[in-house]
């Protein structure tokens, strides 16, 4: 294990055995693998078609590989991420020159080197000197400060993941030794070597480890053993290990309530912090995911046609059901949600052509426009109404 300064420095299969890094790497992993990735082309006005009888469709939404699922694909370049800053896939490629298998390569394979002429990325795979490039690698980069290069939450974040590796330490051997015999013998004379040899060896044995927690102890000669244990609740040891649960968890931008830390959470907060989850820590994945898809996946001929990849968040942002039906309705109101549409949000088939069919409020009109007898009625009856439903609240209406 390499060193820094006068300890050992976290690599990433040390950090990986910190609970806290496993479950943040996993909720960021499996959320991303869930969420399906879509191609589309748009058209001059802005509509957009499906797309998806194409090769790189085959491979990121069916299977990158014979003997991988798009979730695992997925899982593993997150992971890779996060635990070496870059995620590689080599590009393999039938006669015709068309990507026909993504397989993954471990970040630790891959030496990076930049040409500096052209400004290229090379690729050495496995101490190999024969250079590849973006043609032949698929590379999606973390956090960058160079622009080309992922760097990785652990090098960067050595102190929190150096004592939480500390105290899993210091966890493991106060059990190892064992939790209610632990302290120091008192003895009104010295002991000569075979009877400390002696004393020494039937402690080990008798007293020491899991098995002998609570065992009596049995002294001879006016010896008295006085406990000086420290406690694990002692010098805040539990809080200190939750402030490193913490901070790991901020590392990697992942709300506490998601790897099983409840203590701060109330039923009213955790459906905000699941959205701002969403919102401010897997939005940045997906579009990091989206920008390198269509920059290394897509010819020049595809962005031409405006054909783009995306990410289908639907599952993530659906809410509860009540608040999704509220949505629907306003949308059907409204008129910017068919039946059609609702049906199809909920994985649900059409009615048909009837349920394409767009509403209009009869109160709205055209701006610049006389309105309608109709719209004027329809107008003054909802006026009406939301007077009346603030009069019985007791409220003044300016009208």
């Amino acid at each position: 294990v390499p060193t820094q300064g006068n300890r050992a420095k976290v690599d990433a299969g040390t950090a990986m055995r910190l609970s806290a890094v496993f479950a943040c790497n996993r909720v960021l992993a499996e959320t991303l693998a869930t969420c399906p990735i879509h191609e589309y082309e748009k058209d001059d006005k802005g509509n957009r078609r499906p797309v998806t009888d194409t090769p790189e469709f085959e491979l990121l939404h069916y299977a990158p590989n014979p003997d991988m699922t798009p979730g695992q694909f997925k899982e593993s370049g997150v992971s890779n991420i996060n635990l070496g800053g870059n995620f590689f896939a080599q590009k393999v490629k039938n006669a015709y020159g068309k990507v026909i298998q993504l397989r993954p390569i471990t970040w630790d394979r891959i030496k990076i080197d930049i040409d500096k002429s052209p400004g290229t990325l090379k690729y050495f795979l496995d101490g190999s000197t024969e250079a590849m490039t973006r043609d032949d690698i698929l590379h999606i980069p973390g956090i960058t400060l160079d622009g080309y290069i992922g760097i990785t939450p652990i090098e960067f974040a050595q102190n929190a993941l150096t004592v939480g590796s500390y105290q899993d330490r210091f966890t493991r051997n106060f059990y190892e030794n064992g939790v209610q015999s632990s302290g120091v013998f008192e003895h009104p004379n010295a002991l000569n070597d075979d009877a400390y040899q002696r004393l020494k060896k039937d402690i080990k044995k008798n007293w020491t480890g899991l098995k002998n927690a609570g065992v009596p102890m049995i002294l001879e000669d006016g010896m008295k053993y006085r406990e000086v244990t420290m406690k694990l609740t002692d010098a805040q040891f539990i809080e200190s290990k939750r402030f490193t649960k913490e901070e790991i968890a901020s590392l990697y931008r992942v709300p506490l309530h998601l790897i099983q830390d409840l203590s701060r959470s109330t039923n009213n907060n955790i459906e905000h912090q699941s959205l701002e989850f969403v919102m401010y820590t897997m939005l940045p994945w997906f579009k990091r995911w989206e920008e390198n898809l269509n920059l290394q996946l897509l010819s020049k001929e595809d962005r031409r046609k405006n054909r783009y990849f995306e990410f289908k968040l639907d599952a993530l942002l659906r809410g509860d059901a009540k608040t999704r039906a509220e949505a629907y309705a306003q949308g059907r109101q409204w008129g910017w949600l068919s039946v059609n549409d609702i049906r199809r949000l909920e994985n649900m088939n059409g009615i048909g052509p009837a349920g394409d069919i767009y509403l209009t409020p009869a109160n709205m009109y055209e701006a610049g426009k006389e309105p309608t007898e109709q719209q004027k009625k329809a107008h003054y009856e909802a006026l009406a109404e939301e007077t009346y439903n603030m009069i019985t609240r007791g409220e003044k209406h300016e009208s």
